[in-house]
Protein backbone atom coordinates (compact mmCIF):
# COMPACT_ATOMS: atom_id res chain seq x y z
CA UNK A 1 0.00 0.00 0.00
CA UNK A 2 2.88 2.64 0.85
CA UNK A 3 4.64 2.11 -2.17
CA UNK A 4 1.22 2.61 -4.30
CA UNK A 5 1.01 5.54 -1.88
CA UNK A 6 4.39 6.86 -2.88
CA UNK A 7 3.70 6.27 -6.59
CA UNK A 8 1.09 8.06 -6.94
CA UNK A 9 2.69 10.83 -4.69
CA UNK A 10 5.50 11.35 -7.73
CA UNK A 11 2.54 10.76 -10.35
CA UNK A 12 1.02 14.09 -9.42
CA UNK A 13 4.37 15.66 -8.79
CA UNK A 14 5.19 14.74 -12.70
CA UNK A 15 1.50 16.11 -13.30
CA UNK A 16 1.93 19.29 -11.90
CA UNK A 17 5.17 20.15 -14.36
CA UNK A 18 3.44 19.45 -17.53
CA UNK A 19 2.67 22.66 -19.21
CA UNK A 20 -0.42 21.05 -21.03
CA UNK A 21 -2.86 22.49 -18.29
CA UNK A 22 -4.78 19.19 -18.03
CA UNK A 23 -3.96 18.90 -13.94
CA UNK A 24 -6.47 20.33 -11.85
CA UNK A 25 -6.34 20.86 -8.36
CA UNK A 26 -3.28 21.50 -5.83
CA UNK A 27 -0.23 21.67 -7.04
CA UNK A 28 0.90 22.35 -3.36
CA UNK A 29 -0.34 18.94 -2.09
CA UNK A 30 2.89 16.97 -3.98
CA UNK A 31 6.08 17.44 -3.79
CA UNK A 32 7.98 19.59 -5.79
CA UNK A 33 9.96 18.12 -8.43
CA UNK A 34 14.06 19.19 -8.72
CA UNK A 35 14.80 21.78 -11.58
CA UNK A 36 18.72 21.93 -12.92
CA UNK A 37 20.20 25.22 -11.70
CA UNK A 38 22.82 24.98 -13.74
CA UNK A 39 26.07 27.15 -13.27
CA UNK A 40 28.71 28.48 -15.56
CA UNK A 41 31.96 29.72 -13.94
CA UNK A 42 34.70 31.21 -15.86
CA UNK A 43 38.00 29.20 -16.61
CA UNK A 44 39.90 32.03 -14.30
CA UNK A 45 37.53 31.69 -11.02
CA UNK A 46 37.90 27.28 -11.66
CA UNK A 47 41.74 28.10 -11.09
CA UNK A 48 41.11 30.22 -8.21
CA UNK A 49 39.22 27.29 -6.75
CA UNK A 50 42.29 24.94 -7.16
CA UNK A 51 44.37 26.68 -4.93
CA UNK A 52 41.56 26.85 -1.80
CA UNK A 53 41.92 23.92 0.64
CA UNK A 54 39.01 23.14 1.99
CA UNK A 55 38.12 22.22 5.60
CA UNK A 56 37.05 18.88 4.65
CA UNK A 57 40.76 18.28 3.51
CA UNK A 58 42.03 18.55 6.94
CA UNK A 59 43.41 21.01 9.27
CA UNK A 60 45.86 20.89 11.81
CA UNK A 61 42.75 22.73 14.71
CA UNK A 62 40.15 22.45 16.30
CA UNK A 63 38.56 18.77 17.69
CA UNK A 64 40.61 15.56 17.60
CA UNK A 65 39.54 12.25 18.10
CA UNK A 66 42.51 11.87 21.52
CA UNK A 67 41.02 10.46 24.36
CA UNK A 68 38.82 8.74 22.49
CA UNK A 69 37.35 5.21 22.94
CA UNK A 70 36.27 2.46 21.07
CA UNK A 71 32.53 1.75 20.66
CA UNK A 72 31.40 -0.80 23.29
CA UNK A 73 33.88 0.60 25.81
CA UNK A 74 32.01 1.88 29.22
CA UNK A 75 33.04 5.35 30.25
CA UNK A 76 36.24 5.47 32.60
CA UNK A 77 34.46 7.81 35.30
CA UNK A 78 37.06 8.38 38.06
Amino acid sequence: MACVQRTLMNLGGLAVTKPDGLFVGDPNWFPKKSQENRRGFSKDKLKEGQNVIGLQMGTNRGASQAGMTGYGMPRQIL
